[in-house]
């Protein structure tokens, strides 16, 4: 994740985001976080001066991260076929690049919903994106363009069809036994499938996008 920090702190903040997934907050060791950086634990609080400061660092990386990314490919100029096909190769190019970031979230919903909210609110700076992506959606309703969806149902096929094929990964390479590299490579093919039935179920003439 680009940002103004030394490579120590990156370091740390990378292993120890695989940590908190793998382990969740109460699983995961300073100490273990401190072996896989490479530094002693000394040195780690004296970049973090705790698990919760650490922690905390971590869930503001990741929302730095992704709440900008999908801010933009909402709020990008064009059709609403444009923006939805941004809105798609975003999710899976970023999750191609931190796949453990689904698991990551789905632990602070799960078990620090109300902090979790609060960092989201501090980033409201992005919310007028999605409401223009809507608005849009309803113009190009009323005007007969794409078919009359509910504009949250449209919002979990988009979910449903970038994040959650991320997230049974371990299925699919351990107990079916693809690859990890051929995973990533039908992951990066998914872009083009997502639209296909997305357009399929928004376009009467899918040729219209």
């Amino acid at each position: 994740m680009v940002n103004m920090r030394n490579e120590t702190e990156q370091k740390i903040l990378d292993v120890a985001r695989q940590e908190f997934v793998q382990k969740g907050f109460n699983g995961a060791r300073m100490q273990d976080i401190a072996d896989m950086a490479g530094i002693n634990k000394a040195m780690l609080h004296y970049y973090f001066r705790s698990k919760e400061k650490l922690y905390h660092e971590i869930v503001v990386e990741i929302l730095n991260l992704m709440i900008p990314r999908f801010g933009q490919a909402m709020g990008k100029e064009g059709s609403f076929g444009e923006r939805l096909e941004a809105m798609v190769d975003t999710y899976i190019r970023t999750l191609i690049e931190y796949p453990e970031i689904p698991f990551f979230i789905m632990y602070e919903l799960s078990q620090k919903q109300e902090s979790f909210i609060q960092e989201l609110k501090q980033r409201e700076a992005f919310f007028p994106h999605i409401r223009s992506f809507l608005m849009q959606m309803q113009i190009e309703m009323a005007e007969g363009k794409i078919r009359d969806i509910p504009p949250l149902q449209l919002f979990l096929h988009i979910m449903g069809m970038t994040v959650f094929p991320f997230m049974v990964k371990p299925i699919f390479c351990t107990i079916i036994g693809v690859p990890e590299a051929d995973y990533t490579e039908l992951m990066k093919e998914r872009k083009q499938y997502i639209m296909q039935t997305l357009e399929a179920a928004l376009y009467v003439d899918p040729m219209k996008t």
